[in-house]
């Protein structure tokens, strides 16, 4: 495969580009980089963001399991917290 620089040797010139054309084009591939790079910002901020959902769910379950050891409820027993904040035990 020829790189663009082989291609460029073995072609005729055409014509050239006028000034307005080639802002247009600087213009647009500014545009493309811009948001290439906002895109790897985002990834990076997705990132982020997994981890701190998994660091919220280690914490939520530290506050269960001092619930189930303030009311004694048993490992493997299914319980559940009502909107009004009591704690009842489901059937599994």
């Amino acid at each position: 495969m020829a790189d663009a620089g082989d291609v460029l040797a073995d072609a005729h010139t055409i014509g050239d580009l006028t000034v307005s054309e080639v802002r247009a084009l600087e213009d647009v591939q500014a545009r493309m980089d811009a948001t290439l790079r906002r895109i790897g910002e985002l990834e990076v901020e997705r990132h982020r963001l997994v981890a701190s959902v998994g660091a919220i769910e280690v914490e939520s379950t530290r506050v269960l399991e001092s619930i189930a050891a303030r009311l004694g409820i048993p490992a493997g027993t299914g319980w559940a917290v009502g909107r009004d904040g009591s704690v009842r035990t489901v059937d599994p």
